[in-house]
């Protein structure tokens, strides 16, 4: 009887047995689960927060561990602390440093909860980025141009050169820059290659004549000149007549660098210095299509060369002149019904028709108003590289894009690319005081 329960017991025995070694087993498949899931990677907070602002670097301090933006949602300047702990990317989500940020960056900043501190930075992937561009500047309207392309900007605007910050206006439209914005604004500018300033001395022979510089700009040659030029090698020619002078000038951003251009004169060949004997007095005479001022002997090239003279109440002369001697005196007398030439020499003097010259057209100005500046005082003022007078002062309105220079003894000169309107209204200025140099 014994024996029979015995044998009833033990396949119950070992379905016990089974049952608690799968048991087992399932505990130990969903330890193992477990500890799988606590091994998988948890998202940082800051990942998972949402930007705080957009924000334009004007500073960094990594002594003190405090970065200044400027926040373009709040078009303002901000300043926040970081630390060890503050996560850093590039727009492709690349690991990198503090020290690797630079004024004029545009970043999506994430703040911690109080909003005190920097929890990430990651340079903005929606920003418009144009590299080595020019801008051409509108101060009046808040207004610039880049590759045809016209933004808003703020008073807040980040726009640096060299690592000091600088005013949108002391750009020239031949400054290159790296431009950051978005459709409609622009946040940042950072001058890749800027301006400095040549100063011609000894070139009295040249007043009257014309300035080129690197081949572009030409200028009036006049007493007193202060040019604005692109940084780096140019190449700076004064021609007047016969005579020329020619010199390269190595130009560093910011900096007056003076120029003797007496020591690069000489005088081109088969060129001639022709007296004009013109009556009656006062009348005009238009060489090749130039006025010219023939109170003094001019210089010409030897061969044919086109000549008008003109005087109201007179008959216009119209006439072909050929240089071929050294010295020639040309007179020309005008009269009511014939003009006669009268040559003093043994020059080809003959005359035929030309209609075909024209008088030049004068500068745009406004001679019916004027520009005062007031300040800074003392100051010597240079529009478009001509003098014209210390502040205070006053001169004849021009029209249209300007560059005004301004210039101190013992201070840093300045530049301001500025548009005048034709408004008829007379202009004031003030301009910021000039720093000393060397004060930083």
């Amino acid at each position: 009887m014994a024996g029979d329960r015995m044998k009833a017991f033990k396949p119950v025995m070992l379905v016990i047995c089974m049952a608690v070694v799968l048991v087992w087993f399932s505990g130990c498949s969903m330890n193992k689960r477990k500890t799988a899931a606590t091994e998988s990677p948890v998202s940082s907070p800051a990942s998972e927060e949402s930007v705080s602002f957009v924000g334009v670097i004007k500073s960094v301090d990594t002594l003190n561990q405090r970065i200044v933006f400027y926040n373009t949602m709040l078009d303002a300047d901000e300043s926040y602390g970081y630390s060890g702990a503050t996560l850093v990317y590039s727009k492709n989500d690349r690991d990198m440093s503090m020290e690797e940020m630079a004024a004029g960056d545009v970043c999506d900043v994430y703040t911690s909860g109080d909003g005190r501190k920097i929890i990430k930075i990651k340079e903005s992937a929606d920003i418009i980025e144009v590299e080595n561009t020019r801008v051409l500047v509108d101060a009046n309207k808040k207004r610039m141009t880049v590759q045809g392309v016209t933004y808003g900007y703020s008073e807040q605007i980040a726009v640096f050169s060299e690592g000091r910050q600088i005013q949108p206006m002391e750009l020239t439209e031949n400054d290159e820059v790296t431009f950051r914005g978005v459709k409609g604004q622009a946040y940042s500018l950072v001058v890749t290659k800027g301006h400095g300033y040549i100063r011609p001395t000894g070139y009295k022979d040249f007043i009257g004549g014309t300035l080129t510089v690197q081949g572009e700009a030409i200028l009036p040659v006049s007493n007193g000149m202060l040019l604005t030029v692109p940084e780096g090698t140019q190449t700076l020619m004064m021609e007047n007549g016969d005579l020329t002078s020619t010199a390269a000038v190595e130009v560093e951003r910011n900096q007056v660098t003076n120029v003797n251009m007496s020591k690069y004169q000489s005088q081109l060949p088969d060129t001639a210095r022709v007296k004009f004997i013109i009556e009656p007095n006062g009348a005009e005479l238009y060489i090749n299509g130039s006025l010219m001022d023939y109170s003094k002997t001019v210089s010409m090239k030897y061969g044919k060369h086109s000549l008008k003279v003109i005087l109201e109440g007179y008959n216009d002369y119209n006439g072909i002149i050929d240089i071929k001697d050294a010295a020639p005196i040309i007179r020309i007398d005008l009269a009511e019904e014939t003009a006669e030439v009268d040559s003093e020499d043994d020059s080809d003097s003959s005359v035929s028709s030309d209609d075909s010259s024209s008088k030049p057209s004068s500068a745009d100005y406004d001679t019916d108003h004027k520009i005062t500046i007031s300040a800074p005082s003392g100051a010597a003022v240079y529009v478009n590289g001509t003098y014209k007078g210390q502040i205070p002062c006053s001169f004849t309105k021009m029209l249209g894009n300007v560059t005004v220079t301004l210039t101190k003894e013992n201070c840093e000169t300045k530049s301001y690319s500025i548009e005048i309107p034709d408004d008829s209204q007379d202009i004031s200025w003030s301009f910021p005081d000039l720093k000393t140099k060397g004060s930083g």
